[in-house]
């Protein structure tokens, strides 16, 4: 599992503050199968601040660290209900009629948004029917 998934909320805090290394956004892109500036595209993220953090090996902000880790932390919960790495990883880019017709990637990119997955992904787990 992830270091970064199973820390503490306290320790992610401090993680945050920190801003985690820009290299996590490529390793994150590559679980899904997609570039980089894709993925910050629809992270909400500058594509031109991403390519420079890169370049540089820079960290990311505090806010763009929590964006990552909240998609690390959801895609690890959908991985646990689905229990399956590739279903986990196909509902996590699937526009969804329960989410507006987003993704939930999508949605991960605001706190509400991830809230909001999080609920399906509890539904789902329960069998209860959207």
């Amino acid at each position: 599992m992830d270091p970064l998934v199973s820390a503490g909320n306290l320790e992610l805090a401090k993680i945050v503050q920190g801003g985690i290394p820009a290299t996590s956004l490529r390793e994150l892109s590559g679980e899904f199968g997609m570039g980089v500036l894709e993925l910050a595209d629809l992270l909400r993220l500058a594509r031109r601040t991403v390519t420079r953090r890169l370049a540089e090996r820079g960290a990311l902000t505090p806010s763009e660290s929590e964006r990552i880790l909240r998609v690390k932390r959801l895609l690890g919960r959908a991985r646990a209900v689905f229990e399956n790495r590739d279903a986990a990883q196909r509902w996590f880019t699937r526009a969804l009629a329960v989410l507006g017709g987003k993704s939930p990637l999508e949605l991960c990119a605001t706190e509400p948004g991830g809230r909001e997955v999080e609920l399906v992904l509890g539904r789902i787990e329960h069998g209860v029917v959207s």
